[in-house]
């Protein structure tokens, strides 16, 4: 039997809002900087956000700092189902 063996710049464990919000500002700091890493997520639910908590709270101003135009892009999204 042989081992694959993937090699990544930045892994990061764990793919609930902790882990992909490290994983969005670590690419953007790439970007800015003009500089290029391979970054992987692991997560161990089949999904991203299936561990996630139901009900919680969520304060959408931490979504203007990671994503400034989210409110935009969303009423994009929204205007082109219609």
């Amino acid at each position: 039997m042989s081992k694959e063996i993937i090699s990544f710049d930045v892994l990061i464990i764990g793919a609930g809002p902790s882990g992909l919000t490290t994983a969005i500002q670590i690419k953007k700091k790439l970007i800015q900087n003009n500089k290029q890493a391979t970054i992987a997520v692991m997560e161990k639910a089949p999904g991203i956000g299936a561990h996630n908590l139901s009900g919680a709270v969520f304060d959408y101003r931490c979504l203007d700092l990671l994503f400034p135009n989210w409110k935009d892009e969303q009423a994009e999204f929204s205007n082109s189902l219609q």
